[in-house]
């Protein structure tokens, strides 16, 4: 084999190399894009409907159960952070948020509450929505 044949030989395998490596890193790429987000859905969250709508009623359900009015805000700012949720109070309002980022969807499970004096919830909403491409 003459010195251009190998010249050449080493061209033809260095590109199907650059290829392969360029495939390979897309498919890699787009498989990491596309897979569920790490986070788990917090415990609360398990198992809700599939249907957006039956599922905000039952998430809402599954929080006022837990967190009554009247029930301690201490306990319900512990047990939701435990579980994954992020608080920020927004004009006096106390807010609790999980987002789970999962292509095509970001779902978003919600607690807005207030507390009196006394650090017992006054009033308490939770909802579940979800935006999908």
């Amino acid at each position: 084999m003459g010195r251009r044949s190998k010249r050449i030989l080493a061209g033809v395998g260095l590109a199907v190399v650059a290829v392969l490596t360029l495939v390979g890193g897309f498919a890699l790429a787009a498989r990491y894009a596309l897979r569920p987000s790490p986070a788990w859905r917090p415990p609360i969250a398990d198992g809700l409907p599939p249907d957006f709508r039956d599922a905000d009623r039952a998430f809402s359900k599954r929080v006022l159960s837990a967190f009554p009015v009247g029930a301690s805000e201490a306990d319900l700012v512990r047990e939701l952070e435990a579980q994954g949720f992020v608080r920020s109070d927004i004009e006096g309002r106390r807010h609790l948020r999980f987002v789970q980022q999962s292509f095509p969807c970001q779902l978003t499970w919600s607690v807005d509450w207030s507390a009196g004096d006394d650090r017992r919830i006054a009033s308490i909403k939770a909802t579940y929505h979800g935006v999908c491409l």
